[in-house]
């Protein structure tokens, strides 16, 4: 499996297991405006960190006095040597003088605090300053005194207690520096009226942030909780208020009866029982039986949340055959995305047998219907198997890369995005991700036919163009490429007009196009018939070197691709 590698080098997909101790050094940060006397940290590096050129994702800890009564090496160097987990640079930092002032809720719009008065003091009357000390001086400190990758997906931010709603607040409030929350025992309970309980479960102050705002694309949540951190029970359902707050948090508190909502109604997938079943939902919760609001117990919630951050493996998904899931698998290019590779039936028991390989886009569409984006998959691996029984096509492994947030630009072919687009635009990016990275790691591990007539590329809408796009700035990878519903309309059809210049040649290259009739199909007809012109122009022969086939009815969406998934896999792979 991928190492957490950023330098270009290739690395091979199961990991060989690190050696060696995990290394501490520590240093103090100026932080005049909450700490005069600064901010002790203390750095925990991987045990092979001085032996390359390797960098690594950072995890940020609040409450770092805590690392060693939580078993932080200990967790670390259990999973880093067992190759359980890519080892992360985790960076513990001390405690604020005043913890409770740091370790709160702020508007980083606004500039201000989001302060709760307490019988105890005020909670988060610093909290400003220390998220914007922390993102703004620790975290390019450790960025230049380290290797670390500067991606959100590659920074996580962790705490418990106070320490845990700090860390939500520091996802929520700077999304493009945190891509990943930890919180063990959140305090989800602060509210700005105490008058009495039903007062408090209505301004409980971190679930309004939620209800008040848009999601944070991209970013991943892990709440854990104990069964057993309290006796308060404000709303008398016999559930304590620690877990009723953080489930409310994730599938909101009576949200279709003028309530707030959670990251459920902003979109975010949902695990309730990451306990039952790790899942690769956007958000999860693990409760721990007997768990107590004490350090014992987050000691023992570290390795599961360490382990849903930086698994090697993602969880399993539900599809016809073996599939082997990788997690945030690491690029030098883009950000990290999670990879499946489905391989053919008679992978197993064949050993000295070699495989085509199909490189798919939108890859969480693919196999699982819980993960599509519409509840419906494309079923690559139930069609596959039926046409391979059906000896229809040759037997091939199939590579499912995942999107991210920022699909659009990786999916838009740089060469036709115009200038203003040229400014976000990382398709050039993603495709060195999959020529220079992926293929080389996929080529070592599996048992590959490697050369350019066995390595086949396909996509849906943005996908479609850009599985054009490779195989014309990759003729020697690619040797065949289909796009299903192209989307060709954008910029007005300028990737037709592109490729109409950058066609790979014709006698060793094919292209399949073809799309529906209705919903966002319907304005494709005129686009692909352009297509269809530049390719019969540059002498490509229809049936032969490319097929574009329309299908009456259809519509923009995977239940469609599904239903005609077989066509485009029967050119791109018939026998």
């Amino acid at each position: 499996m991928f190492a957490a590698n950023v330098a270009f080098a290739i690395e091979p997909l199961t990991p060989v297991p690190v050696h060696g101790d995990v290394v501490v050094e520590s240093f103090a940060l100026d932080a005049t405006s909450f700490a005069p006397n600064g901010m002790k940290t203390t750095v925990y590096l991987p045990p092979d960190y001085a032996d390359g050129s390797r960098r690594y994702p950072v995890l940020y800890l609040n409450d770092g006095q805590d690392r060693e009564a939580v078993r932080l090496r200990q967790t670390l160097q259990e999973l880093i040597v067992s190759g359980g987990i890519r080892a992360p640079i985790v960076v513990a930092i001390d405690m604020p003088p005043d913890r409770m002032g740091a370790y709160g809720l702020s508007n980083r719009k606004a500039g201000t605090n989001l302060v709760a008065r307490t019988g105890a003091g005020g909670i988060g009357t610093n909290a400003h300053a220390y998220s914007e000390w922390l993102v703004h001086t620790l975290v390019p400190a450790i960025d230049a005194r380290y290797r670390t990758r500067t991606t959100p997906d590659a920074r996580a931010i962790l705490g418990w207690s106070l320490g845990g709603l700090n860390a939500f607040n520091l996802g929520w409030q700077y999304p493009e520096v945190f891509g990943r929350v930890g919180a063990f025992s959140p305090s989800f309970w602060p509210a700005s009226d105490t008058t009495d309980d039903a007062s408090m479960q209505r301004t409980r102050m971190a679930q309004r942030i939620v209800d008040a705002s848009e999601p944070r694309n991209g970013a991943r949540w892990f709440f854990a909780v104990g069964t057993a951190e309290e006796a308060a029970d404000r709303d008398g359902d016999g559930i304590d208020d620690a877990v009723d707050d953080t489930r409310d948090m994730l599938e909101g508190w009576n949200p279709d009866t003028g309530g707030m909502k959670g990251l459920k109604q902003l979109g975010y997938s949902v695990n309730a029982d990451h306990a039952a079943r790790p899942t690769r939902a956007d958000a999860s919760l693990y409760l721990l039986p007997g768990g107590k609001h004490e350090q014992a117990a987050w000691a023992r919630m570290l390795p599961v949340f360490l382990r849903w951050a930086y698994a090697v493996n993602a969880p399993a998904l539900q599809a016809t055959g073996r599939v082997d899931s990788y997690q945030d698998v690491p690029s030098s290019h883009v950000a990290a995305r999670n990879v499946d590779v489905w391989l053919p039936p008679s992978y197993a028991t064949h050993p000295k047998r070699r495989y085509p390989v199909l490189y798919m886009h939108d890859g969480q569409n693919l196999f699982d219907p819980s993960m599509s984006f519409t509840g419906i998959d494309w079923d690559v691996d139930g069609t596959m198997t039926r046409l391979v029984d059906a000896r229809r096509v040759r037997e091939a492994i199939v590579v499912a890369i995942s999107n991210t947030p920022l699909r659009g630009n990786e999916y838009m072919p740089a060469g036709a995005a115009s200038a203003e687009q040229r400014r976000y635009v990382r398709s050039d990016d993603y495709l060195r991700f999959i020529v220079d990275e992926l293929k080389p790691a996929i080529d070592a591990t599996y048992r590959t036919k490697p050369s350019r007539e066995d390595t086949l590329v396909m996509g849906a809408s943005m996908g479609g163009l850009i599985s054009a796009y490779a195989m014309s700035e990759y003729p020697d990878v690619f040797g065949a490429a289909a796009g299903l519903s192209t989307h060709w309309p954008a910029n007005d059809g300028a990737v037709v007009d592109y490729l109409a210049t950058h066609l790979p040649p014709r006698r060793t290259h094919r292209f399949y196009f073809d799309h529906g009739t209705a919903t966002l199909d319907a304005s494709y007809a005129p686009y692909q018939q352009r297509m269809d012109a530049v390719l019969r122009a540059a002498g490509w022969r229809e049936g032969r070197d490319f097929i574009s086939r329309a299908f009456p009815g259809a519509e923009h969406n995977e239940r469609a691709w599904r239903d005609r998934l077989e066509v485009p896999l029967q050119f791109l792979l018939g026998r």
